[in-house]
């Protein structure tokens, strides 16, 4: 078993060659994936009881795979309803399913059975078409609702809580890995239908531009971070804005659009630009194989000071596109002192994670073996906004009622 400790989210694309099936022991394959994630998972305590349902649920099938393959198809089903975008099985292919929330763009919530639109991601490709927040969404794909989440799921919906079911519909509404999409939605009594291109064409589109966008709205610095928390060139690109936008009276760092999460390396010389002294920006346990996270000592991740520093108000953006790093950085900025961080709960990506070459199925295993923590010791998934907001990116018109709070609270003073 080979483990690689990694600071990204997740590789966007990742093939590779199955070994000789002839070789392949679902049973062998199926324990070893079991054993890994109680030995090395830090977040397993979170979803106790559902791990053992859903081991018990899907043994049966996984053991009936005869394929390397088949195998990993049925163990990302299973890993999907844990409900942790961290954990997941490579290699993907076309027909797997969205990274989730790289390749997200539409955010759903459940009323009983009905699913309501409650956040669409801006500039993005379900967004340029019109679609908006509070419609009800009618079918995915040709797929009714029910039918949708019991893809991604790979259970019937019965047997599903409303969680695990708001978790699946929201990758379903992502699609198919590159392929377009065909959602109908119900507004005003009239079903209207979007065809909607691959939900990862718009964040790969960031890849040629700025990692950082910047401007001044009436005397308030904005900025703004393009995906690009796991780029080396963010620093030098913030650096830049910040130097712009030196005499301006207050500051909106927006990190709405970090999905993909990044590392503390591009992370923290950011933070240092608002600190004089060295500070903990988030706090961490380390989970190890038979040395489980509760019991290890608490370790702190700290911001070094960089120049120069930002003396003026600042707030924060997060949403349902603010990923791992991103989570990491929204967490340091509201320890750090920022004015309020606005916006919607974050994505909820656990940890910080590691992969392991899983040997019985030449598959890989990404999953959270660090347990992070805001520096007041809450758990960074139990971190909400201090002024949240439904609709996080752009509401019901399409607005960015986000920004209009941001500068509302700075230029109240």
């Amino acid at each position: 078993m080979k483990i690689t400790l990694t600071l990204t989210l997740l590789l966007l694309v990742t093939f590779s060659s199955y070994s000789n099936d002839d070789e392949f022991n679902s049973e062998i394959a199926w324990d070893e994936i079991i054993s890994t994630i109680q030995s090395e998972y830090a977040y397993l305590d979170r979803v106790d009881e559902d791990f053992k349902t859903l081991t018990s649920l899907f043994r049966s099938k996984a053991l009936a795979t005869r394929t390397e393959k088949e195998f990993v198809d049925i163990s990302q089903s299973f890993l999907r309803n844990l409900q942790d975008p961290h954990l997941s099985l490579s290699p993907l292919d076309y027909d797997d399913y969205i990274v989730y929330p790289t390749g997200s763009d539409i955010y759903a919530e459940m009323k009983g059975k009905e699913i309501y639109i409650t956040d669409v991601k801006a500039n993005s490709s379900a967004y340029v078409e019109g679609v908006r927040s509070g419609m009800l969404v009618q079918s995915i794909d040709g797929l009714l609702i029910h039918e949708a989440i019991e893809a991604v799921s790979g259970l019937s919906i019965e047997k599903l809580s409303q969680d695990q079911q708001r978790y699946a519909i929201n990758i379903a509404l992502g699609g198919k890995r590159y392929k377009s999409r065909i959602l109908k939605v119900l507004i005003d009594e009239s079903v209207r239908t979007y065809k909607l291109a691959a939900s990862y064409d718009s964040i790969n589109k960031l890849k040629s531009g700025p990692k950082v966008s910047y401007k001044e709205i009436n005397d308030i610095g904005y900025i703004r971070f393009n995906n690009s928390l796991g780029d080396n060139g963010s620093v030098i690109e913030f650096q830049q804005a910040i130097e712009v936008l030196a005499q301006t009276k207050g500051l909106i760092i927006d990190l709405r659009n970090t999905p993909s999460g990044g590392n503390t390396g591009v992370a923290e010389p950011i933070l240092g630009h608002f600190t004089k002294t060295e500070t903990v920006y988030q706090r961490y346990k380390t989970q190890e194989s038979g040395h489980y996270y509760y019991d290890a000592l608490y370790q702190q991740a700290t911001a070094l000071p960089q120049k120069p520093f930002i003396n003026k108000p600042f707030v924060v953006l997060a949403g349902r596109w603010t990923g791992s790093m991103g989570e990491g950085m929204t967490i340091g900025l509201d320890a750090i002192g920022a004015q309020a961080v606005i916006g919607a709960p974050m994505a909820d990506l656990l940890g910080g994670i590691k992969q392991i070459q899983l040997d019985k199925s030449n598959a890989t295993i990404t999953l959270g073996f660090e347990r992070l923590y805001h520096v007041d010791g809450r758990f960074r998934e139990d971190f909400e906004p201090t002024i949240v907001l439904k609709s996080a990116d752009t509401d019901e018109k399409g607005n960015d009622i986000a920004l209009l709070k941001a500068l509302e609270v700075l230029t109240a003073n």
